[in-house]
């Protein structure tokens, strides 16, 4: 199936999000293709050698939903009802998140499911397939031999190029995001060597 770019995501992420709202943005206008995958930053950043998320135990009440590891379930079984669901369900869920300041919990997860059309039926029962923990662990791996430390992290198809771009707040409009995409593009196409561009922090996201 055709895609242009590849995003490496987290839904615990708030720069993901900002990343999932800029793509939309700019799929609207050019019609580039985008492929969401799995990156779980809690599994990079862990301390500890054994740990695994994808053999977490699921708490459905739990706000995080198991830091971050019920989510990422929920989007690949959205998967399974084709890329247009799973994307319909991953901006859902990231709005939900981080504009609504809903949680992760298995009520709102349910929720995201039921209000971007999925199969209520086949999406409750993929979620339960143990396969699917398979799946989350070998996407995860999969981005982490490509080197990705960060979400969102952008991977340019054609070129190779790939980097992780954070954005403090949204482009004003749809133009704005064209521009904004279309430069990052370019500076990592024209400039190969330059490998960190940022600014000074004043604490604030």
């Amino acid at each position: 199936m055709r895609s242009d770019v590849i995003v490496y995501f987290d839904y615990l992420c708030p720069y993901a999000w900002r990343g999932a709202e800029l793509a939309e943005l700019v799929t609207g206008q050019t019609g580039l293709i985008f492929e969401w995958r799995l990156f779980s930053l809690v599994q990079s950043n862990s301390t500890e050698p054994d740990y695994q998320i994808w053999n977490d135990r699921v708490d459905d009440t739990d706000p995080s939903g198991n830091r971050g590891l019920l989510p990422f379930l929920a989007s690949l079984a959205a998967r399974r009802q084709g890329r247009d669901a799973e994307d319909a369900f991953r901006l859902t869920l990231q709005r939900a998140r981080f504009k609504d300041h809903a949680t992760y919990g298995l009520q709102d997860i349910m929720k995201a499911a039921e209000a971007c059309g999925l199969a209520a039926d086949r999406f409750r029962h993929d979620l339960d397939d143990p396969e699917l923990r398979t799946q989350l662990a070998q996407e995860h791996h999969q981005a982490a031999c490509a080197n990705v430390f960060g979400t969102p992290t952008f991977r340019f198809k054609d070129t190779g190029d790939t980097a992780y771009l954070r954005l403090r707040e949204l482009p004003h409009d749809a133009a704005e995001a064209v521009e904004l995409f279309g430069r990052h593009r370019s500076l990592l196409s024209d400039y190969p060597y330059l490998e960190t561009v940022k600014r000074p922090r004043n604490g604030s996201n």
